[in-house]
């Protein structure tokens, strides 16, 4: 048997696959020559440990059995997976075309080999630079938006305040709590502030129902200086919305939520898993969405915490090697579930950061093959998109006649996506699908630093290769920028079931 190599576009860190075949031998053996899945620190991808390298050549040598090859090219050739879901051998082998020779008895003539790159990874595949700068331009967009300690113990000292205002006036002890984004570790700089409140040890007589406390507070907020523009929101979870006249922020108040606490606090427990990946790609995400037109659940999409559950979705199923684990599914005994509101808020307490450096993956790949996942693989019409189990969940009946389901980690009958129509459903993936092309085209590096004035060759050798970290930021807001479609997001009329009383009003009817 012959084997002979289809010439592929070189790539710049990339060795070219070469291979060689034994005759005459009952079990032939094929050798694979070169590193297709070799890693490094610097945006190269790939779940596996380099090769043995061989110090004369500085090539890497696998040999398998020819029929073992031929036995992962023909589950790969049926295997309807991603390319970021295939097995093993998806990440090492190349694709081949295989003839018949039916004159010399051989089962197989010849093997035409096509580069692993091109074939089942096409965004491995891109220029080596372009990978690092896309991973870099993420980075650094984390960097300038994250939410830093310093302003969350501003937030925190903020809620403190009001604390003792509202005690003062209410003759009993209140007690603010913030969650949402502030602190389950997916805030930035100009994230709103959201307050959970709540009496201890018990609440006064007069606080019947959530309605009435809502326009205590709002009464009492006038006398806050602190507090400005106060207005209550008589919604189905009331609440008092107001902002701070010494910080730029924009705060919420609602009372005895206690299910978004522990959501909070489990949001905030993924990411002591990969703290250095997903914070930066839960951000990412977030801003992507709202560049995108597809980040508000307000005007029918998603809203941010519905594109976080996508998120650590994705990449608990990931394989062969999570990223994440499922922590409410971690054997446990009955007696360690706690029920809030009926609904049980287990979920496992310990860190192993060390289970999720075991899928190296970059960011460019984890980011893509989210991007991948939900506009190409998910089956949207049977499945919801959850994060309590690894097991691929079906719609309940009550959940069909929605176009798209996400569940809520522990409030498991509440789909986060109840307000996305059929339009929008269809919006939401043609603008993954568009930013998947986007962030796989080997020409976007050029055409950033050609549209600022830059010969691409010139500025690689000038600046060694790589962009720093002011060109980097301008980066990330090109590519956000590129992501938007020019097909406009869909119009949807709601019907506002909510009333905003300022506070003179909701003074007079309390």
């Amino acid at each position: 048997m012959t084997v002979f190599q289809k010439l592929s576009p070189k790539v710049k860190g990339v060795k070219t696959l070469t291979t060689t075949s034994t005759s005459s031998t009952p079990e032939r053996r094929i050798t694979l020559t070169g590193s297709p899945c070799k890693m490094s620190q610097n945006g190269s991808s790939g779940y596996y440990e380099d090769f043995n390298m061989d110090d004369d050549d500085n090539t890497a040598l696998v040999s398998m059995p020819e029929s073992t090859l031929i036995e992962c090219f023909g589950n790969l050739a049926v295997s309807k997976r991603p390319a970021h879901l295939r097995p093993p051998a998806a990440f090492c082998l190349p694709f081949v075309s295989m003839n018949n020779d039916s004159t010399s008895g051989h089962a197989l003539k010849h093997i035409t080999l096509t580069s692993v790159f091109d074939a089942l990874h096409p965004y491995v595949g891109m220029p080596y630079l372009n990978r690092v700068d896309l991973a870099t331009a993420i980075n650094v967009y984390w960097m300038n938006n994250c939410l830093e300690a310093e302003q969350s113990d501003l937030f925190h000292r903020f809620a403190l305040e009001m604390q003792v205002h509202l005690s003062a006036c209410f003759g009993c002890r209140v007690v603010l709590d913030i969650y949402g984004s502030t602190r389950n570790g997916f805030g930035t700089r100009f994230c709103d502030v959201d307050m959970s409140l709540s009496f201890s040890p018990a609440p006064p007589p007069w606080a019947t129902n959530s309605d009435r406390v809502m326009r205590a507070v709002a009464k009492a907020l006038v006398d806050f200086p602190k507090a400005m523009d106060e207005r209550y929101v008589n919604a189905k979870v009331p609440i008092v919305r107001f902002r701070s006249s010494d910080m730029d922020m924009e705060a919420d108040i609602s009372y005895k939520n206690d299910l978004a606490l522990h959501n909070t606090q489990l949001l905030h427990q993924y990411c002591k898993w990969d703290p250095e990946r997903l914070p930066t790609l839960g951000v990412w995400v977030k801003a992507w969405a709202k560049r995108s037109g597809i980040g508000e659940a307000s005007k029918g999409s998603l809203s941010s915490y519905a594109w976080i559950v996508m998120l650590i979705h994705y990449l608990q199923q990931v394989e062969p090697v999570p990223v994440l684990p499922c922590l409410q599914e971690m054997n446990h005994q009955k007696n360690e579930n706690v029920y809030v509101q009926g609904y049980n808020t287990y979920y496992w307490k310990f860190v192993d950061a060390s289970r999720a450096r075991r899928c190296r993956s970059s960011i460019v790949d984890l980011f893509v093959g989210f991007l991948d996942y939900y506009a190409t693989y998910f089956d949207y019409s049977a499945n919801v998109i959850q994060m309590v189990t690894k097991r691929l969940e079906y719609k309940p009946d009550r959940w069909l006649k929605y176009p798209m389901c996400i569940a809520d980690p522990f409030e498991t009958d509440h789909n986060l996506a109840q307000g996305v129509d059929q339009p929008m459903f269809e919006y939401i993936r043609a603008c993954m699908e568009h930013s998947k092309k986007v962030f796989t085209d080997r020409r976007l590096r050029s055409e950033f630093l050609s549209g600022y004035g830059f010969d691409v060759d010139e500025y690689d050798v000038r600046h060694r290769n790589e962009m720093n970290l002011e060109m980097a930021s301008q980066f990330g807001e090109f590519l956000l920028h590129k992501c938007i479609m020019v097909k406009q997001a869909p119009i949807r009329q709601f019907r506002d079931r909510s009333t905003s009383q300022s506070t003179s009003i909701s003074n007079a009817s309390t």
